[in-house]
């Protein structure tokens, strides 16, 4: 498949906000994560509101020939997974299931970790082996577990040198 990586800047990811809910959505309605469509809503606002005030933020979208949006990656120095160390942090990972197992995540991924605060970095993903495996195979390894908030869930906080 045919694809490339651009950045994402603020003002691209407030343009692209309809794609980037629809893809959220068809992301995390499935396996594993199960999650209503408001989710999509949350995770997108999110990005976008973190996008326009953190410090280092990065964005990365991968688009097929006509433009259409597969997949996107952001991320931004912070302190919240570390407990008060500054770290990069992945915050986001998105891949249109209908392009998931075609390297788009990959490439997102590296292309990704190649910005932010120098030293390691953090990420916060669902305690699944489809997740934890993926990551680990990229170099991540679980650190700690946490269930954020509200969350009947488990996730794994997950740290990677750069």
């Amino acid at each position: 498949m045919t694809y490339r990586l651009t950045d994402l800047p603020v003002g691209e990811g407030v343009r692209r906000r309809d794609e980037l809910l629809a893809l959220c959505a068809q992301a995390f309605c499935g396996a594993p994560w199960h999650e209503p469509p408001l989710s999509a809503v949350r995770t997108v606002d999110r990005l976008l509101d973190a996008a326009a005030r953190k410090d280092g933020y990065t964005g990365v979208i991968a688009l097929d020939p006509d433009d259409t949006l597969l997949g996107f990656a952001a991320g931004w120095n912070d302190t919240v997974l570390s407990g008060g160390a500054l770290v990069f942090e992945v915050a986001e990972l998105v891949v249109a299931p209908a392009h998931q197992g075609l390297g788009i995540g990959r490439s997102l991924h590296d292309a990704l970790l190649v910005v932010g605060t120098p030293g390691p970095a953090l990420l916060m993903t669902l305690d699944v082996p489809e997740l934890t495996g993926r990551y680990a195979r990229w170099g991540w390894t679980v650190v700690d577990r946490r269930r954020p908030g509200k969350e009947e869930r488990e996730y794994a906080v997950m740290r990677r040198g750069r």
